[in-house]
């Protein structure tokens, strides 16, 4: 069975507020978890914060990383839930791979 840690992150302190966004890629995660026949073990969530924010200010994904262990998978809705610079999610899936984890995103 995979081991998915499920990412979240919305950008606005409204879209964290509602909801919405956060149940939606809760939601796609745990389907994509159930599809491939593993199960999400943990959640971590980043409300309110922008993909162009340093992973400094990011304690979700610094907890969701930091909990990774050797064949387990950091699970997102959609690639740019982990940031919109491509230099700094190029630097978090290296973090990842270091530990011998992966990322996958459940909409492909």
């Amino acid at each position: 069975m995979i081991n998915y840690i499920a990412y979240l992150r919305v950008s606005t302190n409204e879209q964290a507020n509602g909801g919405a966004g956060l149940n939606a890629q809760y939601d796609a995660c745990q389907a994509y978890a159930l599809r491939t026949e593993g199960a999400v073990t943990a959640v971590y969530r980043d409300e309110g914060v922008s993909g162009s924010t340093g992973l400094e200010k990011r304690p979700g994904l610094l907890q969701a990383v930091g909990t990774l262990k050797k064949g387990d998978v950091l699970l997102v809705a959609k690639r740019d839930r982990l940031g919109r610079d491509v230099i700094k999610v190029a630097l978090i899936e290296a973090a990842i791979e270091r530990k011998g984890a992966r990322v996958v995103s459940s909409a492909g």
